[in-house]
């Protein structure tokens, strides 16, 4: 199956600067499968090491003595490196100084390209116990696959470009949304895991709730890993709350109240270095970047996958196959969203993703996503069904402080562009809203010019 993910790594491999390649998502979101299949398109000899067999490595990594650590890579592989092998050191976290080794691979055998990939990976990247390679290494993020590539994966070739070259919403013919619409619902069911995906490829989603349910159980085996044993009920706990109450506010109490509010906030971490749910914190919107006017401490998740969501919450594909009204769920609007704005950027950055509060006696305001475009904020809506009040639209305007910008909606409908007005305090707010259908959310780019 095709990854965008594809295209970086091409990217990185032709770069005459090159560095060796750390791979980080969660577990099962395809980073090996991203490796061997860019290996066989490209020709490449793929010498591939899962360091989880052969923990006495560390030491031999250890020496940073690259001569003896390729030696040993080659005896084990029973292969030659040669200048057109690529070295791909899989579940890195196992064998920790492997990662320091990569420093080493950088500076004594550059003509080399190494990848590195790791199920828990974060783990190791934030464990400070041996030097890390900075400036040595890069990275490359990856999530699970986007509603672009599930279009590619069911051989949808015809509707996957027509909706990279749409540059107005007028170009979207009834037909063509119908068909994007009944894709959506698809997408809903079966999520970006490519396990999933691979299973649903040819209309038979028999298989696809068994496959999610065996990735939700990986999850929750994982914890043992990296929390405490005394803690394994509350990390539990917490991986069950946000994964049924997604996109909202966190309020410690309203996930257990017999936890301090600091032990919960470590679990959450946790989940959120495993990558199996982000943080959406809150910024007040003064500009750019979003990152300098946020807070950590007013904050709502989005989870890995809307299909790993959907199986958590036992819905099955009869039920959101009959049901129009699943189809219109805010949460599944919000959560599709913001799992695709997380990863709507350079690969190499680091997936965050911000949203915007206004908590006060009289009312409240809330947008749900906010994000940047070069200088520009661009507030973004996520609405249900085909229409929906844009209140904190009008307020998110009248209040953040940004000197440039703009608003797109997200909702069931084809979309189009309207002229705001409204008026507050003798005022007159007017701006311009653009309204896109949900199956377009990796395209806004092109068309808020």
């Amino acid at each position: 199956m095709e990854r965008i993910a594809d295209q970086a790594l091409l990217r990185w491999a032709k770069s005459k600067n090159r560095k060796p390649l750390v791979i980080r998502g969660a577990r099962q979101v395809g980073k090996s499968t991203l490796v061997r299949n860019f290996c066989r398109k490209q020709k490449l000899d793929l010498i591939e090491i899962n360091l989880e067999k052969y923990l006495y490595l560390d030491e031999v990594f250890q020496t940073n003595d690259i001569k003896s650590i390729i030696s040993n890579i080659e005896d084990i592989s029973k292969h030659k490196i040669s200048k057109n092998s690529l070295l791909f050191l899989d579940e890195i976290q196992a064998v920790p100084h492997a990662m320091q080794a990569l420093r080493y691979f950088f500076e004594d055998k550059k003509e080399l390209a190494v990848v590195a990939a790791g199920s828990l990976l974060e783990f190791t990247l934030n464990d400070h116990s041996y030097s890390m390679p900075v400036g040595r290494i890069e990275y490359l993020h990856m999530g699970p696959m986007t509603f672009s590539e599930f279009l590619l994966a069911k051989k949808e070739n015809f509707i996957f470009k027509r909706l990279q070259e749409i540059r107005d919403v007028k170009e979207i013919s009834d037909s063509l949304h119908e068909q994007c619409t009944q894709l959506l619902r698809e997408f809903y069911f079966v999520g970006g895991m490519p396990e999933a995906v691979l299973a649903a490829k040819d209309d038979d989603f028999d298989d696809v709730g068994k496959i999610q349910s065996n990735i939700l159980s990986t999850y929750q085996s994982d914890f043992v890993k990296y929390a405490k044993k005394a803690d394994l009920a509350t990390i539990q706990k917490v991986f069950r709350y946000i994964y049924l109450h997604p996109s909202r506010k966190i309020k410690y109490a309203n996930i257990s109240s017999d936890h301090s509010s600091r032990d919960l906030h470590h679990q959450l971490d946790l989940l959120f270095m495993a990558k199996v749910a982000f943080p959406v914190k809150h910024s007040t919107c003064d500009g750019v970047p979003l990152a300098a006017s946020e807070s950590s401490k007013t904050f709502k998740t989005i989870i890995l996958d809307i299909g790993l969501m959907n199986s958590l919450q036992n819905l099955s594909w009869h039920h959101l196959q009959s049901n129009d009204q699943l189809l219109t769920d805010g949460a599944m609007a919000e959560q599709f969203i913001g799992q695709h704005l997380l990863y709507n950027f350079q690969s190499f950055q680091e997936p965050q993703i911000h949203y915007w509060l206004r908590e006060g006696k009289s009312h409240n305001a809330e947008v749900d996503y906010v994000v940047e475009d070069n200088s520009t904020l661009i507030a973004i809506e996520v609405k249900s069904g085909a229409a929906g009040k844009i209140r904190s639209l009008h307020q998110w305007m009248q209040d953040a402080k940004a000197p440039r910008k703009k608003c797109i909606r997200f909702n069931l409908s084809k979309g189009g562009k309207e002229k705001i007005s409204y008026q507050y305090d003798e005022k007159v707010l007017k701006y311009e809203l653009l309204t896109l259908p949900l199956y377009l959310v990796e395209y806004w780019k092109n068309l808020i010019r």
